[in-house]
C-alpha cells in the first residue's frame, strides 16, 4: 500500500510475514486456503487458533476458549471484486465452525478500506484501534 510509506516496505514485510506464515504452518490448527486458476494463484487465506487464556483477549471480551484468527486474506488485484475474498473468508470461517469455534478476529490497514468493507459486510467490527507514530526508519539501521 504505497499511502503506508515509509512504514510498509514490500520485501521486509514478506521477509517478516514468510517467517510467520512457516511458524503457523508447522502448526496443526492453521490452513491455508489457495484459489488457482490455471495452474497460477491468485489468491489465499490462512487462519489458525489462538487459546484465550493468557492473551490480550482474556481481559476484555467474552469468548469461547478459542478464537480463530484470519491472519491473512489476499486476492490478486485483477480478481477483486469477483466474489473470490467473500468465498475464501466464507471458507476460512466454515473451517473454523467445524473445529467448533464461532469467534473470530482479524486485522486490517486502515487505509485498506475495501477490505475493511468485505470484512464488515460478513458481519466483523471495529473493535480494537492501533494509533502509531512511527519515525519510518529503515529496519536496517536499528
Amino acid at each position: 500500500m504505497p499511502e503506508m510509506a515509509p512504514y510498509v516496505d514490500d520485501t521486509e514485510t514478506w521477509r517478516a510475514r514468510r517467517k510467520l506464515y512457516e511458524e503457523l504452518l508447522a502448526k496443526s490448527d492453521t490452513l491455508l486456503m489457495l484459489a488457482i486458476v490455471d495452474d497460477e494463484p491468485i489468491g489465499y487465506g490462512l487462519t489458525h487458533l489462538m487459546p484465550v487464556a493468557g492473551s490480550w483477549l482474556e481481559d476484555t471480551w467474552r469468548t469461547g476458549d478459542r478464537v480463530g484468527e484470519i491472519e491473512s486474506l489476499s486476492v490478486l488485484p485483477a480478481y477483486r471484486g469477483t466474489g473470490l475474498g467473500s468465498e475464501l473468508l466464507e471458507r476460512l470461517e466454515a473451517h473454523l465452525h467445524e473445529l467448533g469455534v464461532d469467534d473470530m478476529i482479524l486485522g486490517a490497514l486502515a487505509g485498506n478500506t475495501d477490505a475493511i468493507r468485505l470484512y464488515q459486510r460478513h458481519g466483523y467490527r471495529p473493535t480494537w484501534l492501533y494509533l502509531s507514530k512511527l519515525a519510518g526508519r529503515d529496519r536496517r539501521s536499528r
